[in-house]
């Protein structure tokens, strides 16, 4: 699936249909398409390039006979987890016309956003997928990806009350503000954004100050006709229902929406919002555990200084479903730790997990093998700093 001289890639048997990346020209086509499903608005795919986590080879299109059919995004991003930066994939708008499906469309889009993975040192890919909306959902589920958590969503009638925190719009000169408040907000939350992804020109950053400090800054834009708190970075340890009543309050808004995840700390210390389901859940792929790994060494190097291993030896093994790690520091002998845990690596997961408000409930496990090498792995997503 290499790009050709006439900008066209390798597709199915079906020769009637050819894949290639996107082009200019393209827009006139596929808006109609977008737009039919409400995913998003105008503005915001027409400036879909400024966003830096797009690439001239993160949009393929599918088409025949000059009519575009099919459309697939990928955008790079970049996820904060302690000290470690993920590099993840985020795939979004993979769409086929109605009188194309069955035809093994979407499977040959998703093909490509694998290839776009490997090019780019992707190592998972995420996305939202919607069960009962055609066969998208259950194709994700059968090529190996695993549900993480769903989506929550409160609507709001706003009473504006002084907090004695001031509110200001964010000036561009400020953007390092943001950017500390996401790494406050990563240190106790795993995977967030390294910066804002969100282009569309309705799309306002406010900064939350006590006094002179910056303590919180939200994400504003209008989603069904209300205003939407998108994003709300701040400090967990504190309550955050101070930040949004003085953002409500500058703001006057009469009502609001507000966007969170099930497990995370927003919902848990807002229970008298009308937290409700939103559509779509949100499932995880890893594409290359030995990327994943290489890009998680600062945060397993941190973590093993913490436990007094300046210099560690990691070793793991496992047989009959049981799991022992070793910890040495190579600099003393003697400085072994050693864990045992007899339901293997599920149960060591849901060990170290116990006391840590998992984000989701059940530990993700998988297991493989490709080219006579097993592989298994679990994993489980918690709100803490000091995940293992």
């Amino acid at each position: 699936v290499t790009p050709g001289r006439s900008g066209l890639l390798s597709g199915p048997d079906d020769t009637r249909i050819s894949y290639r990346h996107w082009q200019p020209g393209d827009d006139a086509q596929l808006w109609p398409m977008i737009n039919s499903v409400g995913w998003l608005s105008e503005d915001r795919y027409a400036t879909k390039f400024n966003d830096l986590g797009l690439m001239e080879d993160s949009i393929v299109v599918a088409e025949t006979d000059g009519e575009i059919i099919g459309h697939c995004l990928t955008a790079i991003r970049t996820l904060i987890h302690g000290e470690a930066r993920l590099r993840f994939g985020n795939v979004g708008q993979v769409l086929v016309r109605d009188q194309y499906r069955g035809q093994k469309i979407g499977a040959e889009l998703y093909a490509r956003t694998l290839k776009f993975a490997e090019d780019h040192d992707i190592s998972a890919i995420w996305l939202v997928a919607h069960p009962g909306r055609g066969p998208a959902y259950e194709m994700y589920l059968r090529r190996g990806f695993e549900v993480v958590q769903g989506r929550m969503a409160a609507i709001g009638r706003a009473e504006p009350s002084p907090t004695g925190l001031e509110v200001r719009r964010a000036q561009r000169s400020e953007t390092r503000i943001i950017a500390n408040l996401r790494e406050t907000f990563a240190a106790t939350t795993s995977g967030v954004e390294d910066r804002n992804t969100n282009v569309s020109s309705g799309t306002e950053w406010h900064i939350v100050r006590n006094g002179e400090t910056p303590v919180a800054a939200a994400a504003i834009r209008r989603v069904d006709d209300l205003q939407t708190v998108a994003s709300l970075l701040y400090a967990t340890q504190n309550d955050p229902t101070g930040y949004l009543e003085a953002v409500i309050t500058k703001l006057e808004l009469n009502s609001f929406q507000l966007h969170g995840s099930p497990r995370g700390h927003l919902v848990k210390t807002t229970p008298w919002l009308p937290w409700e389901k939103r559509s779509g859940e949100n499932l995880i792929y890893i594409v290359s555990l030995e990327r994943l790994f290489h890009q998680l060494a600062p945060f397993l190097q941190a973590r093993a200084s913490e436990i007094g291993l300046g210099s560690a030896r990691l070793t793991i093994s496992t047989g009959n479903e049981r799991l022992t790690i070793e910890l040495a520091d190579e600099r003393q002998e003697g400085r072994d730790v050693t864990y045992c845990y007899e339901g293997g690596i599920r149960s060591f997961v849901e060990n170290i997990n116990q006391n840590k408000h998992p984000l989701h409930e059940d530990v993700v496990h998988i297991i493989g093998m490709r080219d006579d090498i097993e592989v298994e792995i679990a994993i489980q997503w918690n709100q803490t700093y000091q995940e293992q």
